[in-house]
């Protein structure tokens, strides 16, 4: 049985959730894996998933590079951080790991990008493209004909019905549903439980049932 050597970028709860998601589709393909996690934030040492441990900063990654023999894998969920991350280790030269947990369900003619993570419970039917990057977490449901950009993230449960257009970098909340033929903009925030039944403009944010846009006062802001 061959051994896969994974550098986890991130080494919070969702990254680990990545990584057991790697493993179990690891284990059905008969090879094992290594984990080294990397996270600015999280001191060096064993997680408590025991699927491995921090070895330190983002900035120590490119001492235990062994080209050719490893694989990044994506442990972050927001979208900005992962498109700074994703640009801060191009020139590693070490290919992403896409990820889809086995629990998942794939139809048929979906495409799914580079580095992008598909978790347990998660639908996607028929005819759906995803792009590079992209977040599907724990029981979500894209439905035909559905497109997302790159650095995307859903977070668990989101409904996307047929047709809708998820653009770049856009985050949709827990829960969040968007009704058939609906577009949200690049770099939009859906609220958890948001329900988008009108267009959904670019770098916006929208909250509530029907959704609607959230607009902060000179008083939220202090």
């Amino acid at each position: 049985m061959t051994t896969t050597r994974y550098l986890v970028i991130g080494a919070r709860g969702h990254a680990q959730e990545v990584a057991w998601s790697l493993d179990e589709q690891a284990t059905r393909e008969n090879r094992r894996c290594e984990f080294m996690f990397f996270d600015d934030g999280v001191p060096a040492g064993a997680l408590p998933s025991g699927l491995g441990a921090v070895v330190g900063p983002l900035a120590a990654l490119p001492e235990h590079v062994r080209h050719g023999d490893d694989r990044l894998v994506l442990g972050i969920g927001l979208p900005q951080i992962k498109a700074k991350v994703v640009t801060r280790l191009a020139l590693l030269g070490v290919p992403w790991s896409t990820v889809i947990h086995p629990a998942a369900s794939i139809g048929r003619n979906v495409s799914i990008g580079e580095g992008s993570y598909v978790g347990p419970g998660a639908l996607l039917t028929v005819n759906v493209r995803v792009g590079r990057f992209t977040t599907i977490n724990s029981h979500c449901q894209v439905a035909h004909d559905d497109v997302l950009g790159d650095f995307v993230t859903l977070h668990p449960d989101v409904h996307l019905s047929g047709n809708v257009s998820v653009g770049d970098g856009a985050e949709l909340g827990a829960g969040s549903i968007v009704i058939p033929g609906v577009t949200v903009g690049a770099w939009a925030v859906l609220g958890a439980g948001t329900v988008a039944v009108r267009p959904v403009r670019a770098e916006r944010t929208y909250v509530g049932v029907p959704a609607r846009e959230l607009i902060l006062t000179e008083d939220d802001a202090r």
